[in-house]
């Protein structure tokens, strides 16, 4: 019987396209940290939005990952099957029943037969997605998973939990910008070594706070709560003097910024300039970034000039973009939206337009026939941009055009 982490040549032919085209849905993707490679890995990244977060993971290695998801969305079993065939398997949980948490015991057997064979293996211990720049409380899942694997391999390989921040600068934003933080491991037989005595649920208790002390080293963490939105904003807001470059100091500073002691003088305040601004329609970065007008008119002559090139871009995504806003409606978390997009551009652009720019060969040299479909891939980065450029520049206008005393 074929096991999930097996050698599949088509998983191993799509794989690397997949990992390109997830890189081309952020404008920047900065890579941070390493992980061992000597021993059985569980990836335990933070969980904030949706699919995204499980493609970061598969870019850090060069081979395959397999990965869990909820149970409920393998009902159907196209889906199942395209799951399967993406090295996911399915996990229950306590919402789909106290009977159903019994088909875990394979699922979990499974896992343990993949880690065995040193193929990286991620569960994403929150259980479920939020986004924030927070963690949910940790699930025992990932607890379950590594034990399990101790008492196959005791101490023939190294057992590692790796803990992988990933810092979005925009949650909803295509081609935003993305950090995968990979932070400080937790080799599993050190840790039972250093706490001999306990039992298997005091073990897993310091296990899971552990891991959730080095998951929260590894993004900036904002304690979830009535105040967060605000409290994010007033870490934002502290960046608005001095810019860091690059991602990683941007991650630092943010982080700095996120332990200053916080009174309800500043939260209040904080509260009431956030309001203002979504009343207004500014977003977050333009009051940090707080553009001059020569930079709001050379960003929109910028525009003007490559506004053809976001025409002819728009065309060679049709394809995806009509089904992405058609599937979207039907979408309430927003959060997925993101996972869609992928979904459309990556994987039904190319295959629609295929026949269509074999049709223009009629009419067509071959060569421009062939650039067009290469462009294809290229074009849903353009148009974003483009698109994020036009919102970047109205947000920007409309803080040039309020007066300073309206944002206090």
């Amino acid at each position: 019987m074929k096991r999930i982490q097996d050698r599949d040549p088509l998983y191993n032919f799509l794989r690397p396209y997949i990992c390109r085209s997830f890189k081309r849905s952020y404008r920047k993707i900065e890579f941070l940290g390493d992980f061992p490679k000597d021993g059985a890995v569980i990836f335990a990244p933070n969980h904030a939005n949706a699919l995204m977060d499980a493609l970061a993971i598969l870019t850090l290695s060069d081979g395959p990952t397999v990965f869990v998801a909820r149970a409920d969305i393998f009902r159907k079993k196209t889906v199942r099957n395209i799951l399967t065939f993406l090295k996911i398997l399915p996990i229950n949980r306590i919402r789909d029943g106290v009977e159903s948490l019994k088909e875990n015991d394979g699922i979990t057997a499974q896992c343990i037969d993949c880690l065995r064979d040193k193929v990286p293996f991620c569960i994403l211990p929150e259980g479920t997605h939020r986004t924030q720049h927070s963690l949910l409380p940790l699930r025992k899942g990932i607890a379950r998973i590594a034990f399990g694997t101790y008492e196959v391999v005791k101490d023939e390989m190294p057992v590692y939990i790796v803990p992988v921040g990933l810092e979005y600068e925009d949650f909803y934003r295509f081609r935003s910008t993305l950090l995968v933080n990979t932070g400080k491991p937790i080799l599993l037989q050190d840790f039972i070594r250093e706490h001999e005595g306990l039992d298997e649920q005091q073990l897993m208790r310091q296990l899971l706070l552990l891991l959730e002390e080095r998951m929260k080293e590894t993004i900036v963490y904002i304690p979830s709560g009535k105040d967060y939105a605000a409290h994010w904003e007033l870490v934002n807001m502290g960046l608005s003097k001095d810019r860091p470059r690059g991602l990683h100091a941007r991650m630092k500073r943010l982080r700095e910024e996120a332990e200053k002691v916080v009174d309800r003088r500043q939260m209040r305040r904080a509260i009431r300039r956030r309001k203002w601004r979504i009343r207004r329609g500014i977003s977050l970065n333009s009051m940090v970034r707080r553009r001059g007008l020569a930079h709001v008119l050379g960003n929109s002559l910028l525009l003007l000039l490559t506004l053809p090139l976001f025409l002819a871009a728009s065309v060679l995504i049709a394809p995806g973009l009509i089904a992405f806003s058609s599937l979207k409606r039907k979408m309430r978390d927003p959060a997925f939206r993101n996972s869609l997009r992928f979904v459309c551009y990556t994987l039904l652009n190319p295959t629609v337009m295929l026949p269509v720019c074999l049709g223009l060969l009629f009419v067509m040299p071959w060569w421009a026939c062939l650039a067009a479909y290469a462009a294809c891939f290229f074009a849903p980065a353009v148009f974003y941009d483009w698109i994020n450029g036009v919102s970047d520049t109205v947000s920007d206008i409309k803080l040039l055009s309020s007066l300073p005393s309206e944002e206090q």
